[in-house]
């Protein structure tokens, strides 16, 4: 491996985005994210690369041929495509469903939070969740909860954002917790 601008390149897969710091404050927040946008980029142009080889946009396609410029087939047969929806169909064929696991767990609480996980389609979400991460190798969720006056069935919003455009940054202490995204 070689050290590229304080970060580890490595040679599969993304690059997990470590701090030093200690704690978020209003003092570091912005060396953080300058120290982490450079490990970001490199992240999002492989991202976008493997995303574009995904859709079927393939190197074959802007191959230039030098001999015999005549014959020039290009063929593109997507494996990359095939093997992610059938990972993704694989490991979500069916919508997770929450339940108790002892007698003392309210029953109606648990029906609940499945009809709230129904209402934000988080099924799809899920689906959206495990094809970013057979794409690329990391895939990110984001919960808010709703404003007081929305009147909505959850009182939350779930949403499968793209990693390309989304990054955390880790403490590089023990246990890695997450400082800021």
């Amino acid at each position: 491996m070689s050290s590229t601008s304080a970060i580890e390149r490595v040679t599969f897969g993304r690059t997990v985005i470590y701090s030093d710091a200690e704690e978020v404050t209003v003092n570091n927040v912005g060396e953080i994210i300058n120290n982490a946008f450079t490990a970001h980029t490199i992240n999002s142009s492989d991202i976008d690369y493997l995303y574009n080889y995904y859709k079927g946009n393939q190197p074959i396609l802007s191959r230039l041929k030098k001999v015999r410029e005549d014959i020039n087939n290009k063929i593109v047969v997507n494996y990359a495509y095939e093997i992610v929806t059938f990972k993704t169909s694989y490991l979500i064929g069916d919508p997770v469903q929450y339940v108790g696991h002892s007698e003392k767990v309210d029953s109606a609480a648990i029906s609940k939070l499945n009809d709230f996980m129904y209402s934000e389609n988080k099924a799809k979400k899920d689906e959206e969740i495990v094809e970013w991460n057979t794409i690329c190798g990391t895939a990110y969720r984001f919960v808010k909860a709703d404003k007081p006056d929305e009147v909505d069935d959850a009182p939350f919003e779930i949403f499968t954002l793209d990693p390309r455009n989304t990054f955390i940054v880790y403490s590089s202490a023990i246990g890695n917790k997450p400082l800021l995204g």
